[in-house]
Parts: C-alpha cells; structure tokens; sequence
C-alpha cells in the first residue's frame, strides 16, 4: 500500500476483515517462521486465522513504510509485550511506530510518523456482559452518565468506550495493565492526556464491531478493506 509511505507527523490506520485474506493478499503472506510458529500455537483456527492477517498486514505496512521486504521487518516486544519496531535490528533511524489489534472477523493496524499510536477493534457484545465490566474500566462518573442511558443504546456506548481505552492503554504501552477507569475520553474523541503526554482520539462503528485509535501525531488516513485492494473512507 503506497499511502504506508507516511510524511512526518501522518499516521494511517487500516481495518480489514479476515475472510478478505481470500482476496487481499495484504493479508496473507508469508510470516517468519517464529512468528508464524507463535501463531500455530493457538488452538482456535479462528484465532489463528485472526493473528496471521493483523500480522501479515502489520509486515505489510511496514515494509512499505520502510523499503523492505514484509518478512524482513525486525520487531520486537516491550513493555507489557507491546510490539515494536527493533531499531537496532532495522540499521537506520526510524520514528516510525505501529500497533495492531484483532477481535472476531476483524483486524487492524495503525502506523504513525513521529509519535505512538494505539489501536483497537473490539467485537459487539451483550449488554449483560457490559453491565458486569463496567466498574472494571469505567470511571464512576461516566458509569452514572452511561446507566442513565437509553438501554438499547448502553451496549454501543460502552464498546466505544471499551475500544477507546483500549487504544490509549496500548499507546501508553501500559496495555492490560494499565487502569483503564482513569482514562477520560471526550465525548467524540478529541485529546486526552495520559502520562504527561497528549494523544488525539477517534472511534468508530463498523458491522457487530468497533475501532479506536490513539496517536500523538495527526488523525488517521482511514482505509478499509475491498475485494484484493483497499477503500480510503477518510483523512
């Protein structure tokens, strides 16, 4: 994808379903063989349908990005296991950074130019299940703001929010660790600070699922998946 190419400052999130791997072979090319062995492990052949297409069009991007070829993108993981780019291994300075997320028949990658950027696409839930999670990473305020919603309306509402915490917490690289009750998002996305540093903030529906990101540079280029190529839907 020529747009990985990124300008200082850009950053692209691209969103894909797994069943386009059929197509797109942005999605489905060869992985090294320690990254593809990782994924095998997973018992679910969902699972690993799901994670073989996030990280085959992570290399993707990134060899795009880079000049390189997908395969030869070095990366590493870090704090909390968040992936990045090896620097060392890559040979030449980079201010490039990645994220990538996966959940049902969806998958996502961000990069951005100059600063971090978190992801996040989540499937559609239950509002039982929502209602049971919501003291684990809504802040009080917002859970009584949320509680006093419209009930058909409660379990989109609270993916949002789920989706966008998420995208800081993996900005951040606190991820799973992070307390996602103390992450105030505006309501329509906007800026929130998180560990003395500023992120810009979006979300959005797509069918029985939700994306967020999170990045310290310009919003997103957004492009879906179609057919064997991709949609620019904005930015």
């Amino acid at each position: 994808m020529d747009a990985a190419r990124l300008a200082p400052g850009a950053s692209l999130l691209a969103i894909a379903r797994v069943a386009d791997a059929v197509a797109n072979a942005d999605l489905a090319i060869a992985l090294p063989s320690e990254e593809a062995a990782r994924i095998a492990r997973h018992v679910k052949a969902d699972d690993r349908a799901a994670r073989t297409a996030a990280w085959s069009l992570a290399r993707t991007l990134l060899g795009a990005a880079l000049g390189l070829a997908p395969t030869a993108v070095p990366v590493v993981r870090g704090t909390n296991g968040r992936p990045g780019l090896d620097r060392a291994g890559l040979g030449v300075a980079s201010d490039l950074d990645f994220n990538l997320t996966h959940s049902g028949s969806w998958v996502a990658v961000g990069l951005a130019r100059g600063g971090t950027i978190g992801v996040d696409v989540e499937k559609a839930r239950g509002l039982d299940l929502w209602t049971r999670l919501a003291p684990d990473f809504m802040h009080e305020d917002d859970r009584a703001r949320w509680s006093a919603l419209p009930e058909p309306g409660r379990a989109a509402s609270a993916l949002r929010q789920w989706c966008g915490k998420e995208a800081v917490l993996k900005a951040t690289g606190e991820g799973l660790a992070g307390d996602a009750r103390g992450v105030r998002l505006p309501e329509g996305g906007g800026l929130v600070v998180r560990a003395g540093r500023a992120f810009l903030t979006g979300s959005g529906a797509l069918p029985a699922a939700a994306y967020a990101f999170a990045v310290e540079v310009d919003a997103p280029t957004l492009f879906l998946s179609a057919g064997a190529g991709w949609e620019r839907l904005a930015g």
